[in-house]
């Protein structure tokens, strides 16, 4: 087995580098919150563009910008993405115009449609306008990356089910004559790409792919949800990345306890499961991340003889120098080499098993974010940054029981739909366990109020008192 170590490891303290994370983890160390309750890290519409344009391999072609449109965007008065759309809507007006005996009809059509945002909820595919380049897009491409790298050569496979009026089919025409085949897609095969990382997470993403799929085939449904169905996925990767990062030595991760409570229910310190295993063990796992992909990003090579390389799982490099007992004396130098770069304080192990001084180089990795190091402040700001962006919709503070996990309605109603998926209902113990292998786990009290909802808003049939008799319809 080739090994996946990095050849040329830092051997010696001054060849150790600062901390970079870049795979795994959309969050850059730029983007820390440092004032409080700073939100918004991200252009949400931004990311669906590119959730689209990796699903559909499809992108937009765009004629090179005037002398005059560069020194706009460049000065701000403009951004790439705005130049784009307002070409497509002269074009689109001149095709209507052409077609409609009333000139003045145009205008109408544009407020209908180009006004606050229409225009994108007519169809996936216009999202593709909210990929081309503007401010803050190198942050957004991060956050899709990390979809996409879930996706790993998922795509839509079928024509979208598109069901549009007159007006709305001459858009979507004009639309197809910009959009070309991804650099993925030749001759109209989809040549499979290569990832720039393998899956965290491999259960995740088999779900996100499944999940996807059906939302693909209801593309109304799809835009009314898109944004929810991404914000709950980042916060669901979020969880369980975070509590899978401890058992690099398990090999591939599964779904961990992760308890949520219905926000409409009372919190109480008696339900140990919200206790033990809710927000307190989700928001002390989040410090992990940093420190654990950092590492683990520095011990591999982004390219190998200036290709590519595929970044590969912690757990995965875990089992790889496990069957390469020789890189043992690189990790070794390697650990000695951080310690005195970071001027830490623990004494490294001299066992020959290569996992024992990998273990030695998360504890370095992490002590040098110990509350007494300078560098503390650096992921204490990360995890705010996460929690911010990743958890706060599913969080919520709930007196003398804490901070606790909860679904709301629209996210327990989509969580639902995508559960049943193709099926027309789903016995509630299965349902349960559909919740489960995303990672989203009810206690006993909460599944009770999940039965009470469901039949409050009618998706419910019992056939008899027995739970095992209780079926959850979907809501579309």
């Amino acid at each position: 087995m080739s090994l996946i170590l990095k050849a040329n490891l830092p051997q010696v303290k001054d060849e150790v580098k600062n901390n970079t994370l870049t795979t795994y983890f959309p969050i850059n160390t730029k983007d820390r919150v440092n004032t409080k309750d700073r939100k918004d890290i991200f252009n949400w519409d931004s990311v669906l563009g590119y959730v689209v344009k990796t699903s559909f391999r499809k992108e937009l072609y765009i004629e090179k910008l005037t002398d005059e449109e560069k020194l706009a965007v460049k000065e701000g008065y403009i951004t790439d993405s705005e130049i784009a759309l307002d070409k497509f809507k002269k074009s689109c007006e001149k095709i209507f115009k052409s077609k409609l005996d009333e000139n003045n009809f145009w205008p109408i059509l544009e407020r209908m449609y180009f006004e606050n945002g229409q225009i994108y909820k007519l169809a996936p595919e216009f999202l593709l306008f909210k990929t081309i380049k503007q401010k803050g897009s190198a942050r957004d491409e991060s956050l899709g990356g990390m979809f996409t790298n879930q996706l790993q050569n998922f795509f839509f496979d079928e024509k979208p089910n598109n069901k549009f009026n007159f007006l709305e089919g001459l858009l979507y025409s004009e639309l197809l004559q910009l959009m070309k085949p991804s650099k993925e897609v030749k001759e109209g095969k989809l040549l499979l790409s290569k990832p720039t990382e393998a899956p965290y997470l491999p259960f995740m993403a088999k779900q996100l792919q499944q999940d996807l799929y059906f939302l693909g085939k209801r593309p109304k449904y799809l835009l009314s949800i898109f944004k929810e169905f991404l914000r709950l996925y980042a916060h669901v990767y979020t969880a369980q990345l975070a509590l899978n990062l401890n058992g690099w030595q398990k090999g591939e991760p599964q779904a961990q306890y992760c308890y949520y409570i219905l926000d409409s229910e009372k919190a109480s310190n008696e339900r140990y499961l919200i206790k033990d295993y809710g927000f307190k063990q989700l928001s002390d796992a989040l410090w992990n991340i940093f420190p654990y992909l950092s590492m683990n990003e520095s011990l591999q090579s982004k390219k190998i003889n200036n290709a590519i390389n595929t970044i590969q799982p912690l757990w995965v490099l875990a089992e790889n120098i496990q069957q390469t007992p020789h890189s043992v004396t690189l990790l070794k130098n390697y650990a000695q080499a951080f310690k005195e770069n970071r001027e830490l304080d623990l004494p490294l192990s001299e066992s020959e098993d290569p996992q024992d001084v990998l273990a030695d180089l998360l504890k370095l990795s992490r002590m040098q974010f110990g509350a007494k190091e300078t560098r503390h402040e650096i992921n204490k700001l990360y995890v705010k940054a996460t929690e911010s962006e990743f958890c706060s919709h599913f969080t919520q503070s709930r007196g003398r029981a804490g901070r606790v996990l909860v679904f709301n309605q629209d996210y327990l109603l989509l969580l639902t739909n995508l559960a049943i998926g193709e099926q027309d209902k789903l016995r509630f113990h299965e349902l349960i366990k559909a919740f489960e292998s995303r990672g989203i786990f009810f206690d006993k009290q909460s599944q009770q109020a999940l039965i009470k909802f469901f039949e409050r808003i009618g998706n419910v049939e019992r056939m008899s008192d027995s739970g095992d008799a209780v079926y959850v319809r979907k809501t579309i």
